[in-house]
């Protein structure tokens, strides 16, 4: 049985090494954390991308990367929970020098301490509710919305 102290320890490990990756932007270094048959999907504001496997995870993760590099986005991550089969973490980022970006990962994880299942659900320009900036793009993204909330606020 490993013990709580372990428990967290590995998982603020994996946690860091799940940071070097990103911001070293590691592609091959996927096909060591993810089990072949793993499964992933990352929701990046609104924007749902999904991959099946380990070819698909490291085809995504090479572009997600070079999505990266080219946005200049770096981030920090924080383990925010954990047991012997899920951890989950939170990262605040910079995109462009303007930091910005944040979101949480979800990461199942096999017997071996392999991924078989990776939610990301991330904003790359997260603003306060009382940005004018933020509430006009609710405005042209989701009208109904937006309006709904402004009149309950």
């Amino acid at each position: 049985m490993t013990s709580t102290h372990d428990l967290v320890a590995e998982a603020t490990a994996f946690v860091a090494e799940a940071e070097r990756m990103t911001n070293e932007r590691d592609v091959d270094g996927i096909r060591t954390v993810f089990a072949a048959d793993g499964h992933q999907t990352a929701t990046l504001d609104g924007l749902l991308i999904e991959a099946n496997g380990i070819d698909e995870i490291h085809r995504a993760w090479g572009t997600m990367c070079a999505f990266m590099d080219k946005r200049q986005m770096y981030v920090d991550k924080t383990l925010v929970t954990a047991d012997a089969t899920t951890i989950v973490n939170e990262w605040v980022g910079t995109v462009a020098g303007k930091q910005s970006a944040r979101g949480i990962e979800v990461w199942k994880l096999d017997d071996a301490g392999l991924v078989v299942d990776q939610r990301l659900y991330g904003f790359l320009d997260a603003r306060p509710e009382s940005s004018p900036v933020q509430n006009l793009r609710m405005l042209v993204a989701h009208p109904l919305t937006a309006v709904a909330f402004s009149r309950v606020r």
